[in-house]
């Protein structure tokens, strides 16, 4: 004899047998949106280091009021493959040789890089707040 036949036999799923598989599927169904949850929460905007003037440079200190944002990255952030600030490096001095068109090319010259040490700057256009944006480093 098959189980089936044996619950149809004994009188089918009680009132006790359902309210124990709705108690069990509750807790199952909060657990997907949990789940879920993540993909939203976690995502990584785009980011680079904080940009930092250096405070010797005060001969530059009015330059930096009228500069657009994107030169500001330009001198204190290092550029990748495509042009786009690096995530995680910055120059140790602010370069401002590289706003000078007619300056010799710096690829042959090795800048001063180091990690982030201020922080990241993070773009808020496609999220306002992530667990990444949120999380301080140590």
């Amino acid at each position: 004899m098959s189980f089936p036949e044996r619950l149809d036999r004994i009188g089918g799923m009680g009132r006790f047998q359902v309210m124990h598989v709705a108690f069990l599927a509750i807790p199952l169904l909060m657990l997907a949106s949990h789940n879920l949850l993540q993909s939203f929460t976690a995502g990584i905007p785009e980011h680079h280091c904080q940009v930092s003037i250096m405070a010797n440079y005060t001969h530059q200190a009015n330059l930096t009021a009228s500069l657009p944002a994107e030169d500001l990255l330009w001198v204190s952030i290092p550029m990748d493959r495509s042009q786009k600030p690096e995530k995680c490096q910055r120059f140790v001095t602010t370069q401002w040789q590289l706003l000078n068109p007619n300056a010799t090319s710096t690829n042959t010259i090795e800048l001063d890089i180091e990690l982030c040490v201020d922080g990241r700057t993070y773009d808020k256009s496609l999220f306002t707040d992530t667990i990444i944006t949120e999380v301080r480093e140590t």
